[in-house]
C-alpha cells in the first residue's frame, strides 16, 4: 500500500469512484455547492466533472453542450444542482449506502459524518451525483485476462491492447492534433487496463469517443481508452492491470482504432514513453 492514498489505492478497502479522501474533501457543503463554474485554462470538461463529482452526462445537459464539447477559458458553466435521499422510518445510514449501491464510507467522507453514522428519520442525506440505484442483478466480474507485454521493463503502463502503433501523439496531417496515441486492431478485440486502478467513468456519453473507459490510478494518473463498442466494467470497480475492461469496437469509417490517452491532472500526456515506446 502506498504512503499516501488515492482513489486508486484507498486506505485499506478500496473505495468507490464516488470517495474523496480525508484531504480531498470538498471545500464546500456538499448540500449547497456551488451553481457555476468558471472554465480555467486549459480545463477539459473531464476535469470540471470530476472536480464537483457530477457525471459528465448531467453537466452536459445542463450546458446544452454539443461535440466535440470544447470550453473556452473564462466560460460560465452551470452546475447540476445536488441529490438527496431522505431517511425513511427504520432505516439506517447502510441501508441508504446499499440502496444506491455506494461505499458507505465513501458516502458518510460525502456528507462529513464520523461513525457510527447514527441517522433518523426525515434526516437529508446528501448522494454523490454518480450513485444509481443497486441493480437487482449483479453481473459477474469479467474475467482478467493475460497482461499484455510492455514494450520495455521500465515502462510505466503496460500496452493496453496487441496491435501496431498507428497514429501519434501531436499534430496530424491536415491539421488537428491527436492527445493520445492509437492502436490498430480488429473489432471486438480485447481492451486491457494499462495498470492496477479504479474506473470513474464507463459509458457512451460523449459520442466523440464512442465508448468511452476511464480508469484512475497512484500519482494522479488518468487513462482513457475511447472508441470501444462495449464496456465490460463499470464505475466504481477497482481493476487490475491486463485486466479486459472494453471491447474494440468500429469508428464512423469502418475502422477499428484504440485511442488511448493519459492525463495527470490537467495535463494531457505523451503515452508513448509511458508504455516504453521510443521514437
Amino acid at each position: 500500500m502506498q504512503e499516501t492514498p488515492d482513489w486508486a489505492a484507498g486506505e485499506g478497502t478500496p473505495l468507490s469512484a464516488y470517495a474523496l479522501q480525508p484531504d480531498e474533501a470538498q471545500p464546500y457543503d456538499p448540500a449547497q455547492l456551488p451553481r457555476t463554474h468558471r472554465v480555467g485554462a486549459e480545463e477539459s470538461l473531464y476535469d470540471i466533472a470530476t472536480r464537483y463529482q457530477v457525471p459528465l452526462r448531467a453537466l452536459i445537459d445542463q450546458n446544452n453542450l454539443e461535440p466535440p464539447f470544447a470550453l473556452s477559458e473564462g466560460r460560465v458553466l452551470q452546475l447540476p444542482p445536488p441529490r438527496f435521499h431522505t431517511v425513511a422510518r427504520g432505516e439506517n445510514f447502510e441501508d441508504v449506502a446499499r440502496a444506491y449501491n455506494v461505499d458507505m464510507r465513501s458516502l458518510a467522507l460525502l456528507n462529513r459524518m464520523e461513525a457510527p453514522y447514527s441517522v433518523r428519520q426525515g434526516d437529508r442525506i446528501v448522494l454523490p451525483a454518480m450513485a444509481r440505484a443497486a441493480p437487482e442483478v449483479i453481473e459477474p466480474a469479467p474475467t482478467p485476462v493475460a497482461s499484455p507485454p510492455r514494450t520495455n521493463a521500465n515502462a510505466r503502463f503496460a500496452m493496453p491492447m496487441r496491435g501496431a502503433v498507428v497514429g501519434r501523439f501531436g499534430p496530424m496531417q491536415g491539421g488537428g492534433r491527436l492527445e493520445g496515441i492509437e492502436i490498430g486492431g480488429r473489432e471486438g478485440d480485447a481492451v486491457a487496463a494499462a495498470a492496477d486502478g479504479e474506473v470513474v467513468y464507463a459509458g457512451d456519453d460523449l459520442p466523440a469517443y464512442g465508448t468511452l473507459v476511464l480508469v484512475r490510478h497512484a500519482d494522479n494518473y488518468v487513462t482513457a481508452y475511447g472508441f470501444n463498442r462495449r464496456a465490460l466494467v463499470r464505475e466504481g470497480q477497482s481493476v487490475r492491470a491486463g485486466q479486459q475492461i472494453a471491447e474494440l469496437g468500429a469508428r464512423a469509417d469502418g475502422r477499428a482504432r484504440l485511442l488511448f490517452q493519459v492525463r495527470r491532472g490537467a495535463e494531457v500526456i505523451d503515452p508513448a514513453p509511458l508504455l516504453g515506446i521510443g521514437d
